[in-house]
């Protein structure tokens, strides 16, 4: 048995029929690479192969009895591969409609409850040949790093798979632990809860004081508070989804980068910013009004004991989308990146969060959490407008039962509130963006796909202009570096482990 621990069990209490916390990767595979084509035999062998190295993929959650504390993950012993693995062909023509269609249809239903949080959806019947996967899981599993190390582990970096060294030993799973054995081995966690009551109290106290001196000084800029993001998007999320995806090149994000002294998350925001003025302005809905994204931090460390779950904190990053021009849309949101990420480390909203989730007993949290959802109170408390989320990934090829990866498209939670999840992920040349939305309170979203990539180019015409205004001769203008942001040395990214390569810098 092990406790959820952190900020994971709050996944877990959140979770309703219309917002299941879960997250997902849709990738596209090209099976030309692959000896032989592809087959779905194929792919199960590959996965029966891997699945007793990756014990999140067959754990299961068993409550604790009488809530005396946050679930217990357990190995299941009726774990069945074909309970979680499924095979689907996409109506013709086989197109991103199709796809994007099948994908939001899957994001809006729940997994299947008492056994691992967790499927995959191999899709055939794609146009040009090309097979389709939606891998999901459970947000209490892993969060965004942590979904970048599993995947890493279930994918090679070549079409002939990696040799197998050490083989691993035959899973034998342990019968499931009876309700006596539940009690017995959370009573020790149960006794000291007292103790983590008190440690969360005092790590409110002193981040509320860290909060205050951000407020009273000025070292860091404006201070964005988790509170009072304006109305946009606010409607009552249902269970239906929609979904869209788009691709940005990467060297345009590079050149942006460096051209301004920002980093790629914010020329990210940058791009958000803009394509969200298009379509609000588009679908006549109020565009000036800075809307705000919940922006999350990784505070997972480095090493394999960094442990999987969710080790997260957050930025509340106003995108200015009130600003009329790409260019200042770009320098503002760095200038407000760098404040809140300095805010986020003095305040440290992480620890703070995950000392209370783990004091919390479940017997009061999954009520009081529930009721905020059921009554609107989370809704109208909103942190942000939506959430904005990038992961590094690698800029190398990488294989799937032997057919090569050609794009994939993560896609993140809505909740109440926050109806709207923007995330990227960067792959060889280019970043994938996956947009997932409650389909009743953001229309259009292949509009809003469309409208990031038109703004990252136009982004990119409008710096290599200014450049060549700078440049002139005669000319006074000086290079504005909009808010640099030293970024502390990341810890060795899991596609660089995984592959064997050095640590790469923080982008």
């Amino acid at each position: 048995m092990e406790r959820m621990t952190g900020i994971d069990p709050m996944f877990i209490y959140s979770d309703t029929p219309e917002t299941p916390m879960e997250i997902a990767y849709a990738c596209i595979f090209d099976p030309a690479t692959a000896e032989g084509g592809y087959t779905f035999e194929r792919v199960a062998d590959l996965l029966t192969s891997r699945i007793p190295a990756l014990p999140p993929f067959r754990r299961r959650l068993m409550p604790v009895p009488l809530g005396l504390d946050h679930p217990r993950w357990v190995d299941d012993p009726e774990f069945e591969l074909d309970n979680h693995l499924h095979r689907t062909a996409l109506p013709a023509p086989g197109g991103e409609a199709e796809f994007t269609a099948l994908v939001a249809e899957v994001m809006g239903r729940p997994l299947t409850p008492g056994q691992p949080p967790w499927e995959m959806h191999v899709i055939e019947g794609l146009a040009s040949g090309k097979v389709g996967l939606i891998a999901k899981v459970h947000h209490a599993v892993i969060d965004g790093v942590a979904g970048a190390q599993m995947l890493a582990q279930l994918l090679d970096l070549t079409p002939e798979g990696g040799a197998v060294t050490e083989p691993c030993p035959p899973w034998v799973p342990a019968r499931l632990p009876t309700q006596t054995q539940l009690m017995t081995d959370a009573l020790p966690s149960f006794i000291k809860s007292p103790v983590r009551v008190l440690r969360a109290v005092r790590e409110v106290g002193h981040t509320a004081v860290r909060l205050a001196r951000c407020v009273v000084g000025d070292r860091l800029g404006p201070v964005s508070l988790p509170f009072g993001a304006p109305a946009t998007f606010e409607s009552p999320v249902g269970a239906r989804r929609a979904v869209a995806f788009a691709e940005l090149e990467m060297a345009q994000v590079r050149a942006l980068k460096e051209r301004f002294g920002s980093t790629i998350n914010d020329v990210v925001l940058a791009v958000c910013s803009g394509a969200l003025r298009t379509h609000l302005v588009a679908h006549d809905e109020e565009a000036e009004s800075p809307l705000v994204a919940v922006v999350p931090v990784s505070v997972r460390g480095a090493g394999p004991g960094a442990g999987s779950g969710n080790q997260l904190s957050a930025m509340f990053v106003p995108l200015s989308n009130d600003c009329k021009t790409p260019l200042e849309r770009l320098r503002t949101v760095t200038a407000a990146s760098a404040s809140c990420k300095g805010q986020e480390r003095a305040v440290g909203y992480g620890p703070m969060a995950t000392l209370l989730a783990d004091a919390v007993p479940p017997a009061l949290a999954k009520p009081v959490i529930q009721l905020g959802v059921r009554s609107g109170i989370l809704r109208r408390l909103r942190a942000g407008n939506l959430m904005i989320s990038n992961v590094p990934g690698p800029a190398f090829p990488l294989y799937f039962a032997g057919m090569q990866l050609r794009g994939v498209y993560p896609l993140g939670p809505v909740i109440d509130g926050v109806a709207l999840n923007v995330t990227v992920q960067s792959y060889r040349d280019s970043l994938f963006v996956g947009i997932n939305a409650c389909a009743s309170a953001v229309g259009d979203l292949p509009g809003l796909a469309r409208a990031m990539a038109a703004e990252l180019d136009l982004l990119s015409r409008m710096a290599a202009g200014a450049g060549e205004r700078r440049n002139a001769p005669g000319s006074r203008h000086r290079h504005s570096s909009g808010g640099h942001v030293t970024v502390p040395r990341a810890a060795p990214h899991p596609w660089a482990v995984t592959a064997g390569l050095p640590p790469a810098a923080n982008p």
